[in-house]
């Protein structure tokens, strides 16, 4: 409280108990000198007992203030405390470049840690993921994300031909009844596509995951469409370059038929 505000809380506790220590005398004065004392104690008492009222207030009051700033600076915290931990996962496998035989689980952790959106693509081999045990878990974590969390996923299948798409089309069935929002692409209309073309020379891999916008999962294919080992990028520029890339991506691309 400020020297103002002080002032005028000693006002009000004084005032309040000389009034009421006045009204006591004056009704109880003429009977006896004794009870016009008393009606001086009941003043002071008064007094006493509008300080307290008003400290515990104060007191109050701050204790709110303190309690709603708590609130606040733990949320703080608890928000920072996720982006390291993010960090420390990632760089626990080996700062950004995992390796093939780990590439699976650790995009099943980053898919864990959705807060709003995930724009994905998908180019590898057909047989080489979504035939795999961790394809049922990562469907699930996706209908998680979106019914529960609210998230948004968007995903285009990157085919060359028609087979490639009947062979992933139960798995695209899955994800669309799971929420996501899929897409197919044709590859060869990547060269025909002007702004596709000059996006995609930008890149490094045709499948990448842009996680909240906060860094991009890179799994890098051989020429064979066969995973390599996976890439963890961050920073804001990474982001765009990738997010503009995949919105390009999907205007262009088909929904399921």
């Amino acid at each position: 409280m400020d020297l103002k505000g002080e002032f005028i809380s000693k006002a009000i506790e004084i005032a309040a108990g000389v009034f009421v220590g006045y009204i006591t005398y004056v009704i109880s004065a003429p009977m006896s000198d004794l009870a016009g004392m008393f009606g001086i104690m009941i003043g002071l008492t008064t007094t006493l007992v509008v300080a307290l009222l008003i400290e515990y207030y104060r007191n109050a009051q701050e204790i709110r203030n303190t309690d709603l700033h708590i609130i606040t600076l733990t949320e703080k915290i608890a928000e920072r405390h996720k982006e390291t931990s993010d960090l420390a996962t990632i760089l626990s496998y080996g700062i950004t470049t995992i390796p093939r035989e780990q590439v699976f689980d650790v995009l099943i952790q980053l898919l864990w840690r959705i807060d709003t959106g995930l724009l994905a693509t998908n180019y590898i081999d057909p047989d080489e993921g979504w035939g795999r045990a961790y394809g049922d878990l990562y469907h699930e974590i996706q209908r998680s994300k979106v019914k529960v969390s609210k998230a948004t996923i968007n995903r285009v299948f990157i085919v060359d031909n028609q087979n490639e798409v009947d062979k992933l089309r139960s798995v695209m069935l899955i994800q669309k009844e799971a929420g996501v929002k899929v897409r197919v692409f044709f590859k060869k209309r990547l060269e025909a596509t002007s702004v596709l073309k000059t996006a995609a020379a930008t890149i490094e891999t045709l499948d990448f995951d842009v996680f909240d916008s906060r860094y991009v999962w890179l799994t890098i294919l051989d020429k064979n469409r066969k995973i390599k080992y996976g890439k963890i990028i961050f920073g804001k520029e990474a982001c765009e370059r990738y997010k503009r890339f995949h919105n390009h991506l999907f205007m262009e691309a088909k929904e399921l038929k």
